[in-house]
């Protein structure tokens, strides 16, 4: 993207320009003074003295496009003072007539923002930003800006106010058209040699034929990334997979950058087309995934270009993920090194209130400021000056940045003597007309240090006669040299330079241990990333029968697989994996960013938990009772909590990356857990349709119904509806033996699935775009009887819904087959309609694994709630005295269990809305007795009978009879079905039919 100025910064650029030999008012008029950093010179003659304007980023980005952080940026800080320094170090190093012009330098905090750039280049020359004593039109030439997005701004901008800008830092390839910005120069190499240097590097040096390629959002990072793919692909080299990562700090796309990176672990080649504060975010993202993962951690890598340099500074807290990475770091030419270390010695020995040689540097106060906590100028806190220094390692770019100062003084210099054969800024010079082109090509013929022979900037004219790049120049005498550094247990070691030029060669200074280097980019035949396809063949005529396979061995595979012909057409399920994974690539799906997988394990977990506790709850309920010793009746309930138990335990198959263990588990164990739930449902409805009454069966409820379906048969048909999925899961995992398999996504990215996906011969078996049915569809199809099972569950449990057996078990049956229908059409509609996302193979996984959870606590609390209730409330007598109150049943003459009625006195108890009576009994003693008496008449024996502990005892005073049938005897006689007697506790007889109360039901199975 080329950056030109708006429409508003042309008209600002037109009324700027209309007053270019114009002052500023003498009173400052609208004009504001900004607190930006000066050396002033030593006069105001407009024909002695003129100023270079300084452009650097001094304070990081504020919040808005105008605004700046109060954080200092120790790079901007170095690089200005590198500026005004080097203005008195070149001066004085002019000819003997070089103190007939003084040199000043003037200095913009652009925040590393372009809109910020324009601004203050704009303010400046419209007087809306000034200085007292510093008059615009004295700027002659501008240094900087410090970044690439800045440079491609300013140098648009200023190439229409015909100002010459020399940027030390700005490294875009886009920056070295010079027809489109012919004002623009610069010192440093730009990043398209960085790109043939690295693209050389993995080719010759290191024989990698595939890596990754992480590149920042900018301008810098954009045609960064192009021109090292042009110099890939000229060396043979195939990008796997490019990521764009964003300048601004954030911790989760730093992980995401991670995640993408390991889906491609394979190739652990990395490219890094970023900037040194990135290249450290990315390397501590590694470090800290290899701090989680110990010895199974996935070691990449790193190639940094000359951004990231030789500096400490990018290695904190990274070292182990650096450790053998290989870096470009721009070299400085000899010819500048007695400067270089003359800025150093002043570095480290530089104070902030030290105003000698004319520089006033309020930024380096502040600085100085906030990296000691101190006031300059305090007294309770007051700086100790003494003891504070600067001895910071010299910023990367800081030569560039004297390297620049230097040629435009001596361009200033050429064109001032050509023009006005003296050095003097004469009207000749500086006149509208002719002081752009003059000053331009003065400082493009600069030779460094004026020494002939060396000139800083390319020569190159093209066929307009235009100079064609602002570049600096390279090859023989050039200034594009970089060295070549391995990181080693946090230490650069350098083993190869290069003096850049087209086609150069890496020259080695030492050997490197290639045993770090082996085996780092695998990309699994044929690397579909790299447009590499099978070298199947389909048959050039048509069968009319099932063809037969024919096999040829693979060539470039010596023999280690056979390929078989298919028509090109032909779907296949199944694949496989050429390479065996290795420790490296065992992990959990969290540690690749797939964060729905705590959710999972955390349900999991408390799913298995509730499970137990329903299980002691109801052991212990009813262990050592008539109903614990009747196994018959309890043994469904139990496999019914063995299932969910089951469902529970499968899901933790989800966790890791898929393996070939974890994709046997989740094919079969979904499918079994599944259909022993809905098996268990399904066998219970049929034992309540089996007990409902006939005309020759006992009453409703009586487990010694003759209809009631023997366990024997309960027994089979289980098996029979467990056993179906059994075999359809056995027969697949057969079939289709388990694998993972790392495809690429629809993303792009590499990512591991289970291999039980169908792919078409034409488009293989790699690239998930191109499958005809992903591994959730299919594992979808293999659940079909699953959905016939929930299905007929749930059209007989409608059927049995009016059946009182086992507490209207049935209903609770029907909850929860019936709501599991919603559930499976969620997670299956979410799956299906995913299948051409990005990450369609996490959508597809996570939905088979919530459904199934889902399914799971539906009938765990639909079919065992009740049961608690029942437990919690049963009577000392097993009697669930709580399902009559306030029923169609209250008010009712309630008998014992079945077991009492072989006792010669049956125990009764009358219900009257809820509340019980004291224990009657049938005669005294007579079974033929047709009489209730109630025990606490004074000639009863059975006053020692005590109420249900928990319920309210109905308080009778006297003695009470009541009149009953030959029923209540514990005797059924065929003539009579129903029971007719007296109705509770009335004061006259009235007769009426009593229904069997639920009371004196069975459990049902537990």
């Amino acid at each position: 993207m080329r950056v030109l100025p708006g429409p508003a910064v042309v008209l600002l650029l037109v009324v700027s320009l209309s007053s270019a030999q114009e002052t500023c008012p003498p009173d400052g008029g609208t004009c504001r003074e900004n607190p930006m950093a000066i050396k002033k010179t030593t006069t105001t003659d407009p024909s002695a003295h003129y100023y270079i304007g300084g452009l650097f980023g001094i304070h990081e980005k504020g919040p808005t496009a105008y605004s700046c952080s109060d954080k200092f940026r120790l790079r901007g800080v170095m690089n200005l003072q590198a500026f005004l320094w080097a203005i008195n170090y070149f001066q004085s190093r002019l000819t003997a007539d070089g103190n007939r012009v003084s040199i000043g330098g003037v200095a913009f905090d652009n925040c590393q923002r372009k809109e910020q750039t324009v601004e203050n280049i704009m303010g400046f020359e419209q007087c809306r930003n000034r200085l007292t004593g510093v008059d615009r039109r004295q700027v002659l030439a501008f240094v900087g800006p410090d970044t690439s997005s800045e440079a491609l701004a300013a140098a648009a901008l200023l190439k229409d106010m015909s100002l010459t800008t020399v940027s030390h830092a700005a490294t875009s390839p886009e920056l070295s058209d010079g027809n489109m910005y012919p004002y623009f120069l610069r010192t440093v190499p730009s990043d398209a040699n960085d790109a043939a240097i690295l693209a050389g590097i993995l080719a010759k040096e290191l024989g990698a034929k595939y890596t990754q390629l992480i590149y920042m959002d900018n301008s810098y990072g954009k045609h960064g990334m192009e021109e090292f793919k042009k110099h890939a692909k000229a060396n043979g080299i195939c990008i796997v997979q490019s990521i764009m990562v964003s300048s601004d700090v954030s911790t989760s796309a730093d992980s995401d950058v991670l995640r993408k990176l390991i889906n491609k672990q394979n190739v652990k080649y990395v490219v890094l087309f970023t900037d040194g504060p990135t290249a450290n975010r990315v390397l501590q993202s590694s470090q800290a995934y290899i701090s989680r993962s110990s010895q199974n951690s996935v070691q990449f890598i790193f190639l940094g270009t000359s951004s990231w340099g030789n500096s400490e500074l990018y290695l904190n807290n990274a070292y182990s993920a650096a450790n053998n990475s290989i870096v470009v770091s721009l070299s400085t030419d000899p010819l500048y090194t007695n400067a270089i270390n003359a800025f150093k010695n002043y570095w480290y020995d530089l104070k902030p209130n030290n105003s000698t040689s004319g520089i006033d540097n309020k930024y380096l106060t502040k600085y100085w400021e906030e990296r000691f906590n101190c006031e300059v100028d305090g007294t309770s806190n007051a700086c100790v000056l003494a003891t504070q220094s600067l001895r910071d390692e010299l910023d990367v770019y800081v030569p560039y940045t004297i390297m620049a100062v230097d040629a435009i003084i001596r361009g200033v210099y050429n064109a001032a003597t050509k023009a006005c054969n003296i050095y003097d800024l004469c009207s000749d010079l500086l006149n509208i007309g002719n002081r752009g082109t003059a000053i331009f090509r003065g400082i493009k013929q600069a030779e460094a240090l004026g020494e002939g022979g060396r000139v800083l900037f390319d020569q190159s004219v093209g066929a307009n006669n235009k100079y064609v790049t602002g570049d600096p120049s390279s090859g023989n005498g050039g200034f594009s040299n970089y060295k070549v550094y391995s990181v080693v247990k946090g230490s650069y070691i350098e083993f190869g330079n290069i003096n850049y030029k087209a086609g150069a060669n890496l020259t080695r200074t030492r050997g490197l241990d290639m045993r770090f280097y082996q085996n780092k980019d695998v990309c699994n035949y044929p690397c579909t990333d790299c447009g590499e396809v099978s070298t199947t063949q389909a048959p050039t005529t048509a069968m009319t029968t099932a063809p037969t396979a024919t096999s040829t061995k693979d060539p470039t595979e010596g023999g280690n697989f056979t390929f078989v012909k298919f028509p090109t057409s032909q779907e296949l399920t199944g694949a496989y994996f050429k390479s065996p994974r290795n420790g490296e690539m065992w992990m959990t799906r969290f540690e690749i960013g797939q964060r729905w997988i705590i959710a999972l394990g955390v349900l999991a977990g408390l799913g298995i938990l509730a499970v137990i506790i329903f299980e002691i709850y109801i052991l212990y309920k009813l262990l050592g009772t008539r109903m614990g010793s009747r196994w018959r009746t309890m043994w469904l309930g139990q496999l019914l909590l063995f299932g969910i138990f089951l469902s529970f335990l499968t899901l933790f198959a989800f966790i890791p990356v898929p393996t070939k263990a974890t994709c046997a588990l989740t094919r079969f164990g979904v499918g079994v857990s599944y259909s022993i739930m809905f098996a268990v449902l399904l066998v219970k409805l049929m034992v309540i349709l089996t007990s409902k009454t006939s005309e020759a069966s006992l009453l409703p409820g009586d487990i010694e119904s003759p209809n009631y379906l023997k366990g024997i048969y309960q027994f089979l048909m289980f098996m029979f509806a467990v056993g179906v999925q059994v075999v359809i899961d056995a027969q697949w995992l057969i079939t289709v033996p388990p694998e993972a398999v790392l495809v690429t996504d629809n993303g792009g990215n590499q990512a591991w699935v289970c291999n039980h996906y169908t792919w078409k011969v034409n488009t293989g078996m790699l690239n998930m775009t191109t499958f005809v049915r992903n591994d959730f569809e299919n594992h979808l199809l293999s659940l079909v009887y699953i959905m016939f099972l929930i299905l007929i569950t749930t059209v007989l449990a409608l059927n049995a819904h009016g059946i009182i057996t086992n507490h209207r078990e049935s209903i609770f049956i029907g909850i929860a087959a019936g709501f599991s229908i919603p559930i499976w059409l969620s997670w299956g509609l979410v799956g299906g309609l995913n299948r051409d996302h990005v990450v369609a193979q996490e959508f597809g996984d996570a939905c088979i694994a919530f459904g199934l959870f889902l399914t799971a606590t539906l009938i765990l609390f639909a079919m065992f709630l009740p049961k608690v209730r029942q437990l919690v409330n049963i009577g000392v007598e097993g009697i669930y005295f709580e399902d009559d109150r306030e029923t169609y049943y209250a008010g009712s003459v309630i008998m014992s269990p079945p077991s009492y009625k072989s006792k010669a006195n049956s125990v009764l108890y009358v219900n009257n809305s809820g509340i019980y009576s004291e224990p009657v009994v049938v005669g005294n003693g007579d079974p033929m007795a047709t009489h209730l008496k109630h025990p606490g008449h004074h000639s009863g024996p059975y006053s020692t009978y005590s109420a249900p502990a928990g319920y309210t005892k109905k308080s009778e005073a006297g003695s009470k009879v009541l009149r009953v049938t030959p029923d209540l005897t514990g005797k059924h006689p065929t003539e009579r079905r129903r029971p007719q007697s007296e109705f509770a506790y009335a004061p006259r007889s009235v007769k009426g039919t009593l229904k069997r109360p639920r009371s004196t039901q069975n459990l049902g199975a537990l």
